[in-house]
């Protein structure tokens, strides 16, 4: 608990604590770009099969020259569904009856028809190239998209979970290091990928390297922050992640390639690696690892960037080792894993944040399936799609900042489950109201989000805080995975996917009430802080209701 005295010393939020914001916010920016590239670069336009005798140059004297090409298709490529050309079937044979208006009750049906074995011509109006034209990803391939993104996500979930075990062992600045440069290297190196399941398996590592950065950017941050100005920050970042949602389509509608597009969201990522060279490592996790030396260093370094000279010149490895005494008798305990294990409040706080987050995400991808009917314009409703969550995370500030914790977070779950679940009453013929239901349940979970950006950490102590906001990311990634498979349930029952989305979160809610109030309490550095933590605020609930109690026998 003495660090927060430390950070006093050296500056709770000087020009250090600015400049590493900034630089934070520029790796945070873009990570949410890769994760929704794919519904650019990996759109499928409309498509149909490759014709000989209108798609071949040297064809073109072989069929009369007065024939449209209108006429050219009706000839070469039957008629499906709502009377529009077959996307994944062409006749056997031209069928040059079909000119005939008199042979227009032919029943083309029984004409024989083939696949597109010559491949297939696709529409390039709205975007020149992208993974599916690339690799032919329609008809019967068309599953295979889908992969692409199934495989990321698993990316995501490893590179987030191993990613904190690694920070916790090596350091946060160490980490980060790598994981930006992975990230510049692999995001650039997937346009050059020459079959489909390379790069699927570069996805793959790219994942694992953005959700690397997204968990230790938020841990070093939260690390070298005081507990008054968190919230703010976090307000920030959580700002910053739907900026990124709405640079996406930006990009996407000048780069309408997919490898230039890819190429715009990765190159930033050398830059953003030269970039943090100048900071710091975490204080805690120096101190939390024994290395007082290191520390002791880079505190007189934060204090001269704050302007805090004088600090600078009275710290040393006695004041060090007298204000963190606590926190180095902990360390010499032994193994992390043990004492996590030996703890049963910590079990619980773990597993309840984990929960927390998986059925927030879960509801959150179960509901941007049905904002899609914001228009057919994807880049307009991927750009609305990040702009709803401004207003709302600007109110989650002063909710942080003045409301507690608990509350707080179990009326955003509550009440965002409850809108997705009246929608199962809402008529399909009116779109409009069930659209915004939809919507504030979209912006109810965006204060969740953003609290609990501060709530976990609230919770979790120093030493274990990088591996925990890695598994709460697995979490993320096992969610959204885990929620796309929940509209199969629909051949089954019709609104089970909603009731399934809408559920989850109100049951959340309850469990919020399982763990401590945090608001305006110093982070914990150690399982023991978390531990006298819990036994404080349980004696103080149990003083209240006994104090009630008495107040309640008196006025009687």
């Amino acid at each position: 608990m003495a660090f927060s005295e430390l950070l006093q010393h050296m500056g709770n939020f000087g020009r250090y604590q600015i400049m590493l914001v900034f630089s934070t916010s520029s790796l945070t920016v873009l990570l949410v770009t890769h994760n929704l590239v794919e519904n650019f670069s990996g759109a499928i336009p409309a498509h149909r099969c490759y014709v000989h005798l209108l798609d071949n140059i040297t064809s073109e004297s072989k069929h009369p020259e007065n024939l449209t090409t209108e006429a050219l298709l009706r000839i070469s490529i039957p008629m499906g569904v709502n009377n529009e050309l077959e996307q994944c079937r062409r006749f056997r044979q031209t069928q040059w009856q079909l000119l005939n208006s008199s042979d227009l009750a032919i029943n083309t049906t029984e004409l024989e028809t083939e696949g597109c074995l010559d491949g297939w011509i696709y529409d390039q109006s709205i975007f020149t190239s992208t993974i599916v034209t690339q690799w032919n990803l329609v008809c019967k391939s068309k599953s295979l998209k889908l992969w692409s993104q199934s495989i990321f996500m698993a990316g995501y979930m490893l590179g987030s979970l191993l990613g904190g075990y690694i920070s916790d062992k090596f350091g946060r600045k160490t980490v980060l290091l790598a994981s930006s440069l992975l990230a510049a290297l692999l995001g650039t190196g997937s346009i050059f990928a020459p079959t489909f399941p390379i790069y699927c398996i570069i996805r793959f590592h790219l994942a694992m390297s953005t959700g690397t950065i997204f968990t230790n950017t938020l841990v070093l941050l939260i690390e070298w922050l005081p507990s008054n100005v968190t919230p703010m920050i976090i307000t920030i970042r959580s700002l910053v992640l739907s900026t990124g949602q709405i640079v996406l389509p930006g990009l996407a509608y000048v780069f309408r390639d997919w490898r230039m597009l890819q190429l715009s969201i990765s190159a930033p990522y050398f830059v953003f690696f030269l970039s943090l060279w100048w900071t710091s490592e975490s204080v805690r996790w120096l101190i939390v690892s024994g290395k007082l030396e290191k520390a002791l260093k880079v505190m007189k370094k934060v204090a001269h960037t704050n302007g805090k000279k004088d600090v600078e010149e009275t710290l040393n490895i006695e004041v060090l080792q007298s204000a963190m005494r606590e926190e180095l008798t902990f360390l010499k305990q032994g193994s992390k894993k043990i004492k996590v294990m030996a703890s049963p409040i910590m079990c619980k706080t773990l597993f309840l944040l984990f929960f927390l987050r998986f059925s927030a995400i879960f509801f959150v991808y179960g509901v941007l399936t049905d904002l899609q009917n914001l228009g057919s314009n994807a880049f307009l409703s991927q750009a609305l799609l990040g702009a709803v969550d401004f207003p709302v995370k600007c109110l989650s500030f002063l909710i942080m900042k003045f409301l507690k914790r608990r509350p707080s977070i179990a009326s955003a779950l509550f009440l965002g489950g409850f809108c997705i679940l009246i929608n199962i009453f809402v008529p399909k013929d009116m779109p409009y109201i069930r659209l915004g239901l939809a919507m504030l349940g979209k912006g109810l979970m965006a204060i969740y989000f953003s609290m609990n950006m501060i709530y976990s950490h609230e919770l979790i102590p120093t030493g274990l805080r990088s591996r925990a906001e890695g598994g709460i990311i697995f979490m993320t990634g096992l969610a959204s995975s885990l929620s796309s498979l929940a509209f199969i349930t629909r051949q089954y029952f019709e609104h089970l996917p909603t009731i399934l989305h809408g559920t989850f979160p109100i049951v959340a809610a309850v469990c919020v009430y399982f763990l401590p109030e945090t608001l305006n309490l110093p982070l914990p550095d150690t399982i023991q802080d978390l531990e006298r933590r819990h036994k404080n605020y349980k004696k103080t609930s149990t003083n209240e209701e006994e104090s009630n109690d008495l107040q309640g026998t008196t006025e009687c």
